[in-house]
């Protein structure tokens, strides 16, 4: 299982396994490629890795060790 940093704040550095990132990110960003692609695009073209590295962009996260 991969895992991922960031800095959430000034001072907290904050760790999340992939799983717990699909698990609270999934939704919001499929919806949101949902309404800017459409559903067929999104399921065709699109999976959970697509979701994994965008959430990293966004957060400006790293993989680390547990």
């Amino acid at each position: 299982m991969r895992y991922y940093s960031f800095w959430d704040g000034v001072d907290n550095l904050t760790t999340l396994s992939e799983v717990e990132i699909h698990k609270s990110y999934w939704d919001y960003w499929y919806a949101a490629m949902c309404r800017k692609f459409g559903k067929e695009k999104v399921d065709e073209c699109y999976s959970a890795e697509d979701c994994l590295q965008d959430w990293i962009v966004v957060h400006w996260a790293w993989e680390s060790k547990e």
